[in-house]
């Protein structure tokens, strides 16, 4: 988000519905030298970035309609009638897309592994639609920075966990009013997924208030319980996060990302830009704790029963190291944000943990055979 700040304007961030810290406007001197740089090491940026192909096509046999749901823990992926995201700039795709200068500094929402609905992408609200035809609220395009939810995407770049309660708000407006032709808001199911934290942990290492596990608890708690009692008929995907410090490691293998972070967008995520490994070590730990915290808070808001709404905790990213997957899964244009191949992958994994019961989801991926598991006519989101 900094980076888009500097490159493109002051304005974009002025307009966010979150408060939070912008460096000061950078001068026309300022400007012409990053933009500068930007283009001569765009070269460079292009030549390190492969194409990757992440796991095998989506071809599961489609499947009979399901028997109405009267149970959010007997919901078969036919069952869902709108997909919903909320989050940061991760689900709001920032620069996920190639080297294309301006372009890329939008947030491609189409793509994203949660809520991209754009034809032919590998995300969870298509691989929903391939057994409920009519799942409304797939993101169908990009957005420019800092857009305050889009489609039934409530994610905003730069947002943490304390900023999660105003995306619900947007999607429960957005259910009764853009969609309310569409999906029937207290009858119909939803699928909700929520990844959030990455903001959070980019100042643990600066002793910041915000970052804590018990500020994380007390804010995530606060995201549930307004999920509960505000949107009716939803399964809740509480995605956990992985080892932000593997970013580091991974851009470590590009000059591009070497001199962008030493030089340019070193604010984008303080505790990983410093260089130093106890940083990014506070941020690991941290990481580690919200995890845990993440585990007991699904376990607890499963146990209330409540035939209307369930949360499960799915890990299946929470073990991946960037740093092996290389460069590839980083943006090409900020070196920090997961890549359009990254968010195929995402999509897998989590598919995969959906799939799979309570106990035995996996969390340590096996990046080099990505398998893909299929529903059957009994089969339960898990």
């Amino acid at each position: 988000v900094h980076f888009a700040c500097v490159l493109a304007s002051q304005v974009v961030c002025q307009r966010s519905a979150f408060v939070f810290s912008v460096p000061s406007p950078p001068t026309r001197k300022m400007k012409a030298f990053y933009a500068s740089a930007l283009f001569v090491l765009v070269g460079v940026a292009s030549a390190a970035f492969p194409p990757l192909i992440i796991g095998p096509p989506f071809n599961c046999s489609k499947l009979p309609p399901p028997p109405p749901a009267s149970q959010a823990t007997q919901l078969r992926p036919g069952n869902i009638k709108a997909v919903m995201a909320v989050g940061d700039s991760i689900s709001a795709g920032f620069a996920m897309e190639g080297i294309r200068l301006v372009t890329d500094l939008l947030e491609y929402r189409s793509h994203v592994f949660s809520i991209g609905g754009v034809k032919d992408a590998y995300t969870l609200a298509n691989f929903i639609k391939h057994y409920s035809p009519d799942v409304q609220g797939g993101a169908m395009g990009p957005t420019i920075p800092m857009t305050a939810g889009k489609w039934l995407d409530g994610a905003v770049s730069h947002a943490s966990v304390q900023n999660v309660p105003d995306q619900l708000d947007y999607l429960v407006n957005a259910l009764k009013t853009e969609y309310k032709d569409h999906v029937d808001f207290e009858n119909d199911w939803k699928l909700l997924t929520i990844f959030i934290g990455a903001n959070n942990l980019c100042s643990a290492c600066s002793n910041d208030t915000r970052s804590s596990p018990a500020f994380f608890e007390s804010n995530l708690r606060a995201v549930l319980n307004q999920t509960m009692t505000t949107i009716p008929r939803v399964f809740v995907n509480l995605v956990s996060i992985f080892n932000i410090s593997g970013v580091w490691d991974a851009g470590q293998e590009s000059a591009y990302c070497r001199t962008l972070w030493h030089n340019i967008t070193t604010h984008e995520c303080g505790c990983l830009t410093t260089g130093v490994e106890a940083d990014r070590k506070a941020m690991d730990d941290h990481g580690a704790q919200y995890n845990v915290i993440m585990a007991q808070l699904a376990e607890e808001f499963a146990g209330y029963n409540n035939p209307g709404f369930t949360v499960v905790l799915q890990p299946g990213i929470s073990g991946i190291d960037i740093g092996e997957f290389g460069e590839s899964y980083l943006s090409k244009l900020d070196c920090f944000h997961p890549s359009v191949y990254a968010n195929e992958a995402f999509t897998y994994l989590i598919w995969n943990n959906m799939m799979t019961p309570v106990g035995q989801k996996k969390s340590v991926p096996d990046i080099h055979n990505i398998t893909l598991l299929c529903p059957d006519e009994n089969s339960f989101l898990q």
